[in-house]
């Protein structure tokens, strides 16, 4: 799967709060390429429901998915005009394009934020250094807070969330095998820290012990 990478608690772009209206808008179907890697454009997109991965493509044919984006997000255009990843969608996802002065004073004003991202990206796909234990429970951490959902009658300690990325996809995200995707995700399940009946939809049992996990604490401690 080549070099690890880390989870990368940063956007591509970052959150967008307000909703100053749109030009246009569509809804696109799952596994659909709506950026590409290198395409010179000038359009930014705002998510308004859905998941979309960032990915580059390795030398030898290979995807790095570098980060994963939930509703709000913004993607497109970069301080240099040229996106330095391509995009594709997860689920089906509700997009909107902004027009060019559309909400311009502050997207400019985070141009350069952009560009140190977009390197922290690069850099930081090859500087992995979290072990697979704490990758995966990162993974599911970051995803919660994107993807959370608390259905009637749950916890409030328990936090379910739709995950939108195939075992493969985590894989490809964190740097790792399939088959250390789904030791790792079977062994969090053993250990309920987290819950899954279907691979789709995986219920936190305990946020704190998963952070913890996270965070570089074995999963057999209990403290």
């Amino acid at each position: 799967m080549g070099d690890p990478s880390p989870i990368l608690p940063i956007d591509y772009v970052m959150p967008f709060a307000e909703r100053q209206g749109s030009i246009r808008s569509r809804l696109v179907s799952p596994r659909t390429t709506i950026l590409l890697q290198g395409l010179n454009r000038k359009a930014t997109y705002r998510i308004l429901d859905g998941c979309v991965a960032l990915y580059q493509l390795l030398a030898d044919g290979r995807k790095q998915i570098l980060d994963i984006l939930g509703p709000g997000r913004l993607l497109g255009a970069g301080v240099t005009d040229h996106f330095q990843c391509g995009a594709e969608t997860l689920a089906f996802t509700h997009i909107e394009e902004l027009g060019t002065d559309e909400s311009g004073a502050a997207i400019d004003a985070h141009r350069q934020l952009q560009l140190l991202l977009v390197r922290s990206l690069s850099h930081a796909t090859l500087l992995g250094r979290k072990t697979a234990p704490e990758k995966v429970a990162s993974a599911l951490v970051d995803l919660s807070q994107q993807f959370a959902r608390r259905p009637k009658g749950s916890g409030r300690r328990a936090v379910t969330f739709t995950l939108h990325l195939t075992r493969a996809d985590l894989a490809d995200w964190l740097g790792l095998t399939l088959e250390t995707v789904s030791r790792q995700l079977n062994g969090l399940k053993r250990s309920r820290v987290i819950d899954f009946r279907t691979p789709e939809l995986i219920t936190i049992k305990d946020p704190d012990r998963l952070a913890a996990i996270a965070n570089g604490q074995s999963i057999h401690d209990n403290h």
